[in-house]
Parts: C-alpha cells; sequence; structure tokens
C-alpha cells in the first residue's frame, strides 16, 4: 500500500474521521471494500511482476560477469562465479519460500483480502534479517575476490581502483541499511493501516 496514493488516503482519511466520531470503528462501506479489493489486486500482480523483475536481473548480471567481468581460467574467478550461482539459488529459494500462500487471494471477500495484505506486510518484515545476511555473505565472497584481482595483476593497481573497492565496501553497505531503515518503516505504517480496517470488519 502506497502512502503516495490520494485516492488511498483520501479513503482511509474519511474512514479515520467517522471512526473518531463515533463509540465503535465506522463499517467500510461499499465502495470502501470495493477499492480494498481493487488495492490487493494490483499489489497481487506487482507481486508477479517483481519474481520477473528478480529473475530477469539475476540472468542479466551473471551475463554480465560472464562476458566481461570474470575469466573462468583463473581459478579465483570460476570460484567466485560459483559463489554467486549458489547465492542467487539461495536468494531465489527463499524469497520464493517466504512469498509462499500470498500470492493471491483464496476467497472474494474484503476481510480475506485485508488478512493477506497484513500477511505480505509480515513477510516483507521478515525478509530485512534475511537480506542483511545475504549482504555479509555478498561482500565475504567479493571483497577478498576484488583484493585477489587487484594483487595479482602484473602492475600495480592505480589508486583509482583501490578507491572504488573501498567505496563498494563502504556505500553499498550504507545503502542497504538506509533503504531497510525506509522500507522497515514503510511496511509498519502500512500493516498498521491494513489492521485498523481489519478490526472494523470483525
Amino acid at each position: 500500500m502506497s502512502t503516495n496514493d490520494p485516492e488511498w488516503n483520501g479513503l482511509m482519511e474519511a474512514w479515520q474521521e467517522e471512526t473518531a466520531a463515533e463509540a465503535t470503528p465506522a463499517a467500510l462501506s461499499e465502495e470502501a471494500r470495493r477499492r480494498i479489493r481493487s488495492r490487493v489486486r494490483r499489489e497481487t500482480a506487482g507481486l508477479f511482476a517483481l519474481a520477473i523483475g528478480e529473475a530477469v536481473m539475476a540472468l542479466g548480471l551473471l551475463a554480465w560477469l560472464l562476458l566481461d567481468a570474470l575469466d573462468l581460467r583463473r581459478p579465483a574467478d570460476a570460484a567466485v562465479l560459483a559463489g554467486i550461482v549458489i547465492l542467487f539459488a539461495v536468494t531465489f529459494y527463499y524469497s520464493f519460500w517466504n512469498r509462499r500462500g500470498t500470492w493471491r487471494p483464496v476467497a472474494e471477500s474484503t476481510t480475506t483480502f485485508v488478512d493477506l495484505s497484513i500477511e505480505r506486510c509480515r513477510r516483507k518484515l521478515r525478509t530485512l534479517p534475511f537480506c542483511y545476511r545475504l549482504l555479509g555473505a555478498e561482500l565475504a565472497l567479493l571483497v577478498p575476490w576484488a583484493v585477489h584481482s587487484l594483487l595479482s595483476r602484473p602492475e600495480a593497481p592505480p589508486l583509482a581502483k583501490w578507491l572504488q573497492l573501498l567505496g563498494m565496501i563502504v556505500l553499498i553497505p550504507a545503502c542497504v541499511l538506509l533503504w531497510a531503515t525506509w522500507y522497515k518503516r514503510k511496511t509498519l505504517r502500512e500493516m498498521a493501516e491494513w489492521e485498523e480496517l481489519r478490526r472494523s470488519l470483525e
């Protein structure tokens, strides 16, 4: 659920105003229920698109590594390629395992749609610890390989190459941590909204 969607924000604000004015949560109108179902269907389509995008990105990265970055005649490059393939396999397995049961609603009811959205938020939050571990594994694999590649050159690598390596070690984790902080807050906010809607359906 995007907090930048004016239509959705308007729906939430109107419903919350009605709820605040009553002793019990205001019942959702048929229009609100229709919008909820429509929103969840769009999120379902986005989930399938995300899975396809992940596969395309992984294949693109592998193609770039094979065609431009790695020389498989060198044992170190062959080893790092094997490590990357293993990381991809683990990532795809976890990704699809974590999304099991959330691809689409099991029934055409508003309650089911809201419950599905809450569960999707929980799965998103569960992804974050895995992302941290994956980042650590990637750095543990790529940093030694990059250092070895620089030191094994016939000529001493220029300072710019070492600065690029340092940037990779520092900037990538920093960007991931910033993204994870934003993503966690966004997901918690979404889940709170869905849970508030869920209580109104009881």
